[in-house]
């Protein structure tokens, strides 16, 4: 993979983030500016705004019942994915070993299951698309599928180093 596998990685990363902050200032918009749309709203079906103010937009729906939702843990959803996102970008720049490798890939199947999670609250319980959710959860998979990539390629050349020894 290479050089190239890094700033793809990378690129994907700050996708990831910039949905992810474009989420929070929809919601803050939708807080402040009585009228406010969205650019994501393209239909009553097709809506990110009614995603991001659900109950399920805030802690994955599973915090606030939990532990309250005044706790410190029940943020947006979006707060938590710039937090993973770029705990990702910052492995994918800065941790080239075996160890980073796999933290890569550990935090990319963290994402694939919050993915998950939400997208059957966003299809079968909600019962409407986002799509600033359906393209990160389409970038967390490829995410996903790019680390079992470069770290099979790091593997396979860790592999050859020591048939050379």
């Amino acid at each position: 993979m290479g050089k190239a596998g890094v700033a793809f990685s990378a690129l994907i990363d700050i996708g990831r983030i910039g949905l992810s902050v474009y989420s929070l200032y929809v919601k803050s918009m939708l807080g402040s500016s009585p009228g406010y749309k969205a650019h994501c709203d393209i239909s009553s079906y097709i809506t990110c705004s009614k995603t991001f103010n659900s109950s399920y937009g805030t802690g994955f729906g599973l915090i606030g019942p939990l532990l309250g939702e005044d706790h410190i843990l029940n943020q947006d959803n979006g707060v938590y994915g710039i937090i993973f996102f770029l705990m990702h970008f910052l492995l994918v720049c800065f941790a080239a070993s075996k160890l980073g490798f796999c933290l890569r890939l550990l935090n990319s199947l963290a994402l694939a299951a919050g993915s998950l999670w939400l997208a059957y609250i966003l299809f079968y319980v909600l019962k409407h698309a986002c799509i600033v959710c359906i393209a990160i959860y389409g970038l967390n998979l490829l995410a996903l599928l790019l680390d079992i990539c470069q770290l099979r390629c790091h593997s396979a050349k860790q592999k050859q180093r020591v048939a050379r020894s």
